[in-house]
């Protein structure tokens, strides 16, 4: 993590940022023009994972990531900014700084608007939806990466291969 306190101006002089510690949380503030509306971020360390909370403006939880050893890990969650009940906007899960596993982006109802399935970074799956949300086919994008699935994700596959032949 940082200094105690650091408060820095990027060259534009426009935008600047503070950072400091409230107890065990990391705090980062990014200013622009004015002091009373800034963007801030709450980073904790626990057990070598150390989570980012994104907040706007007005205060609404934007994004939420995880990182060890400075590279994402884990999932990456994004949320509807004019919505303060925390509705999804999209997941992506990383591992060891690439997407591996599914990424998934939510329409404002909720529905999945695309679905994608990533193997140490590279994009193996794609699920095709038609106008009411529901999975018409299922692209293999890349064969010879299928195995470097995560497990749940090839089991999935290879469950919708027997179950759902017509989606191939």
């Amino acid at each position: 993590m940082k200094e105690k306190y650091t408060k820095s101006n990027y060259p534009s002089k426009n935008l600047e940022f503070e950072t400091y510690y409230e107890g065990d949380t990391f705090i980062t503030k990014h200013y622009h023009n004015d002091k009373s509306a800034y963007i801030k971020e709450l980073t904790t360390l626990t057990d070598g994972i150390k989570e980012v909370k994104h907040f706007t403006v007005k205060g609404v939880l934007a994004k939420t990531e995880y990182f060890v050893n400075e590279k994402r890990h884990g999932v990456e969650t994004k949320y509807f900014i004019p919505k303060a009940n925390k509705s999804v906007k999209s997941t992506k899960v990383y591992d060891d700084g690439k997407l591996h596993g599914e990424s998934i982006t939510y329409n404002d109802n909720d529905k999945i608007i695309k679905q994608e399935v990533y193997a140490f970074g590279k994009l193996i799956l794609k699920y095709l939806r038609d106008e009411s949300h529901n999975i018409i086919k299922i692209q293999i994008v890349d064969k010879e990466s299928v195995a470097n699935l995560p497990k749940a994700e090839y089991e999935k596959l290879q469950a919708n291969m027997v179950d759902n032949p017509d989606f191939f």
